[in-house]
């Protein structure tokens, strides 16, 4: 064997026993910290617009400790104070920065991280409406998916989404966020689409755009949200899911979800339409699993 094969063996061993002891280092960490007085979590200050459906997510993170919190030993949710996309809160998880976020998962963000495979939104970040413009009301009314793919639509650089909408056949113009409304709004692109959670948010903030939701049709894909941790913090991982899972059996979560004032949005914006399906090429073997797993926790449109 050539010595630069064995300096290549070395260097692979080398690289393991750090990433083992760095992982019995995190969860040592973690479980040190439950010994002393608090613990700080520390999550986003904002991942969504709307305080709302942040104020959820947050909710649910506490509902999950809560119901794995053992000898009374208390914990504090801390916020970020500094906003940022889901991206860069996924890089600041994965630096450690942050303890927990929350965003919809692709096979790249699960890499990256370790996500808690339980779908904290019930699917609802898969039903997309259209926002569109107020002269085009009626465009789509009757304009078969073949047409549709031929219509410009909008997404997010970076965005899962985007992925999703070309790999089923639809024109994407990928922008950053500042632009997406104004391309609406110019009919410099045709539609958006939102997921039923935010839209009507988005329209009540955008009062003197000319917007609207288009009044027929919406796309559904699987398209799961997470939680999600550092990869070397498995303990809070395994803790979360227990917390969940717990919470889905007692009915706790399920009433947490249906006091929502997004969730009675949802389902009256989803009532009546045309659901177009797409398949999300994205989607891991273990995201496909967890959605057949709590299959009977997800909104059927």
């Amino acid at each position: 064997m050539s010595l630069s094969n064995i300096s290549i063996i070395r260097l692979g061993l080398v690289k393991t026993v750090v990433a083992a002891v760095l992982t019995v280092v995190c969860n040592f960490v973690w479980a040190t910290n439950e010994e002393g007085k608090v613990h700080n979590i520390r999550v986003p200050a904002r991942v969504f617009d709307d305080n709302t459906i942040h104020s959820y997510f947050v909710d649910v993170l506490t509902l999950a400790l809560n119901k794995t919190q053992r000898n009374g030993l208390p914990f504090r949710i801390v916020p970020d104070p500094f906003n940022a996309n889901q991206d860069r809160l996924l890089r600041q998880v994965k630096e450690g920065s942050t303890d927990v976020t929350w965003a919809v998962t692709s096979i790249e963000r699960e890499e990256a991280n370790q996500a808690v495979f339980f779908p904290l939104a019930r699917g609802l970040l898969g039903y997309r409406v259209f926002l569109i413009h107020h002269d085009n009301k009626n465009v789509y009314l009757k304009k078969p998916v073949s047409e549709l793919k031929e219509s410009l639509s909008v997404q997010g650089i970076g965005w899962p989404d985007t992925d999703i909408m070309r790999f089923n056949g639809y024109r994407v113009k990928e922008v950053p966020m500042s632009m997406m409304f104004k391309l609406i709004e110019s009919k410099m692109a045709d539609y958006f689409p939102r997921s039923v959670m935010e839209v009507e948010f988005e329209l009540s903030s955008r009062q003197n755009a000319p917007l609207m939701i288009e009044p027929a049709k919406a796309f559904y894909y699987p398209s799961p949200m997470y939680f999600f941790v550092n990869k070397r913090n498995r303990m809070l991982a395994e803790r979360l899911h227990e917390g969940l899972d717990l919470a889905l059996k007692d009915g706790s979560l399920s009433a947490l979800y249906n006091k929502q004032p997004f969730a009675q949005s949802a389902f009256k914006i989803l009532k009546g339409r045309d659901i177009i399906k797409l398949q999300n090429p994205i989607l891991s073997i273990q995201s496909q699993r967890a959605l057949e797993k709590y299959k009977t926790f997800l909104i059927k449109e």
